[in-house]
């Protein structure tokens, strides 16, 4: 029994009562209520609901994403949120608010109080290349954010409209470099990732095309497969049903090697390009301030959501990588890319209207 009462110590809330009450309690009598605690911990019993900092409280938690309904982002979000919701003894309810690369999404948060109800789903976009294309930017990622966990790490893919005739990567720079500025390509907006990626193709390769951004990464697709615009670099899952269905086609893998689902289209390493290995991560993010515990049980919520096997097999499906990490990874992935994205893209002067 003592070894088990030892493991009181992960539920604060539990010692917290034994102790107020201990002074009220005769001391025979307090040896059976800390006996009961003890039975109610090795039954599991211990573990109260999910309250987001508020006594009494059983309101959900919200996550916010910065991507429309529909997206990879979106799915995934909505895949940790049910996985999450079970494990905290709460419901989570995803709230989509694209527009402005995040910031939209990211200022909602912040404007919640810091009590764990309220989370970000934040990618490399929302924590690093905003700093490049929204100045000043409305938040700071490293003051007014506090990592949760590291999530999925997920490929982009360059695809063009095939009435464009572009099918590789070099027909696209003969074209580009023919009738520069010619060429529209589509984003989920000014600042994200599948803004930025092409903005580094075309540094490396001395191009210059149009920027036409959009809500997000379905709208996007969407202008490219009708032939609004004309090539982009949506999350690789994203595009694939296109892919397949023949209305986009591929022309570089923007990841460290091929993929199984597209074997004939080369990576960027293979062609020369640098810097496109690991690009598409993301995390959980919390308002600065959130107190430690809140964040210690989402964090363990994650990383049993992330090697769960069903879970996994699910994310290969979607060519997503699980990222598990100590909580404190978020922030040096976040350090880690400031420096990298600055030098690769730091220079182009990126600004929001």
């Amino acid at each position: 029994m003592v070894s088990q009462f030892n493991n009181a110590q992960e539920f604060p809330g539990l010692l917290s009562f034994l102790t107020l009450f201990s002074g009220f309690i005769p001391m025979k009598k307090l040896s059976v209520v800390s006996h009961l605690a003890v039975a109610a911990i090795g039954l599991g019993l211990a573990l109260p609901a999910w309250s987001c900092g508020e006594a009494g409280s059983n309101r959900p938690i919200r996550l916010v994403v910065s991507q429309q309904a529909g997206g990879s982002t979106d799915t995934i979000a909505r895949m940790w949120a049910e996985h999450a919701g079970k494990e905290l003894g709460t419901t989570v309810v995803v709230e989509n608010k694209p527009g402005a690369g995040g910031v939209i999404a990211a200022k909602s948060v912040l404007a919640q109080p810091a009590d764990g109800c309220t989370l970000f789903l934040a990618g490399v976009s929302q924590m690093v290349l905003n700093k490049f294309a929204y100045a000043p930017l409305a938040y700071s990622p490293e003051k007014d954010f506090t990592p949760v966990a590291t999530l999925t790490n997920v490929p982009f893919v360059l695809v063009a409209n095939p009435q464009t005739g572009l099918r590789t990567l070099d027909h696209l720079s003969e074209a580009a470099r023919a009738k520069p500025g010619a060429i529209n390509f589509a984003s989920s907006g000014l600042g994200n990732s599948t803004h930025l990626v092409v903005e580094m193709l075309l540094k490396q390769r001395g191009l210059r095309m149009t920027h036409v951004p959009y809500k997000g990464e379905p709208d996007g697709v969407i202008a490219t497969v009708s032939g609004e615009t004309q090539v982009m670099a949506p999350v690789l899952s994203t595009a694939l049903p296109q892919i397949r269905a023949g209305k986009l086609v591929p022309l570089v893998v923007f990841a460290a090697k091929r993929v199984p689902d597209l074997p004939d289209v080369p990576a960027a390493p293979e062609i020369g390009l640098k810097g496109f290995e690991d690009i598409g991560w993301s995390g959980i993010a919390a308002k600065a301030g959130t107190p430690a515990e809140p964040i210690r049980r989402m964090h363990a919520a994650t990383q049993k959501f992330l090697s769960d096997p069903t879970v996994v097999d699910k994310l290969r499906a979607m060519q997503v990588t699980p990222m598990p990490g100590p909580v404190g990874k978020l922030a040096e992935l976040t350090a880690r890319d400031t420096v990298k994205w600055k030098d690769a893209i730091g220079d182009l002067n990126l600004r929001a209207n």
